[in-house]
């Protein structure tokens, strides 16, 4: 059985697909087999089977019926010698979070039928994140949609090298200094701000931030928690903001530390699903006695117990909005770099 590696395993799973088709492995009307026995047996996920079915059926390969499946095409039409290949990374598309199935989707469900993607993971590693971009510029991909690495610590010398012909991109959340792209995001200032005015209206006073480890997320989280108090009227205590890996390893830890001094968090639903032992254990009773606001909405807003008030992230949106902006930019040779954050509402829940 053959084994898909490395930057290019879209791209060879797709090869080896469309050779089995021509050559003959599956007849003309016969059922395709299903996404799920595709990712299964080849050991590869299924949002990357999913992209590569959806680029044989646009060539006509294949053809979908609503209901019933993916069947092989009677007449196997050649594939198109113009299609576009975007190289899409995020962090890990094995995960299947709403935000990385979210943008995933998003990008996906508003590509043109002359585009097909070629999807990334970098596991929010620099190294991994360089090898990638490598690859891309290997493959000779017509642009790029990324979500950098959390760390920020690029070497923009190297990503230019690597980058060595003028090429179309769109960042997601965080920006590459003097890189030229697009950019979309959720704008983590205005929600962490809109997050603590909320917790404030509810008689708290004492909440404490746990910013993101990225520095700047971190950074526009803690000038929007400022802000929040500044309007109130409530003195800064720098000892009510803390930092937490994204991996949430340490969020136990942090978060004992300060559990019985205050009466409200913002964090990301993440970090506050890690750190649910410690908030369980505390005498701190989740609406009674202490208002949780998580960021993102992730389905670890809705695990908790109560479930938890949250500022979503606008994944579909922002997925819809980097792929339409790389494709004019492909296609219209468009120079102004373009920029944009999203400011979602709270989602009201029981904390």
């Amino acid at each position: 059985m053959p084994e898909f590696i490395t930057i290019g395993k879209s791209k060879l799973f797709y090869n080896f697909l469309k050779n089995e088709i021509l050559g003959g492995e599956y007849k003309p009307g016969d059922k395709f087999p299903s996404i799920r026995e595709l990712a299964g047996k080849y050991g590869i996920s299924k949002i990357t089977v999913n992209s590569v079915i959806s680029s044989l059926v646009t060539e006509g390969l294949l053809y979908s019926e609503q209901g019933k499946g993916t069947y092989v095409s009677e007449n196997k039409r050649q594939p198109l010698r113009n299609k576009k290949m975007i190289g899409v990374m995020l962090f890990d598309f094995r995960l299947e979070s709403d935000v990385e199935i979210g943008l995933f989707n998003g990008i996906q469900e508003n590509l043109k039928d002359d585009y097909f993607i070629i999807p990334y993971n970098s596991y929010d590693n620099v190294d991994m994140f360089y090898k990638g971009l490598k690859g891309f510029m290997e493959l000779d991909v017509d642009g790029i949609i990324m979500v950098p690495p959390s760390s920020e610590d690029y070497d923009v010398a190297l990503i230019k090298r690597i980058l060595c012909k003028d090429i179309p991109i769109v960042l997601i959340n965080r920006k590459i200094p003097s890189l030229k792209a697009d950019f979309f995001s959720l704008d983590f200032m205005k929600s962490t701000c809109r997050a603590v005015k909320y917790i404030l209206s509810l008689g708290r006073k004492h909440i404490l931030l746990a910013k993101h480890s990225s520095p700047s997320i971190g950074t526009e989280m803690c000038e929007g928690y400022y802000m929040a108090l500044e309007e109130a009227g409530i003195s800064r205590d720098r000892r009510c903001v803390v930092t937490w890996r994204r991996d949430g390893e340490n969020a136990e830890d942090v978060l004992r530390q300060h559990i019985q001094g205050v009466d409200g968090i913002v964090a990301s639903d993440f970090f506050i699903y890690k750190a649910r032992k410690v908030i369980y254990e505390s005498t701190k009773h989740i609406q009674k006695g202490l208002s949780i606001i998580g960021i993102n909405d992730t389905v670890y807003s809705r695990f908790m117990n109560p479930p938890i008030s949250a500022v979503p992230y606008p994944s579909l949106e922002i997925g819809k909005a980097a792929i339409e902006a790389l494709t004019d930019r492909i296609e219209n040779k468009r120079e102004i770099d373009m920029e944009k954050t999203f400011d979602p509402e709270i989602i009201i829940r029981s904390s």
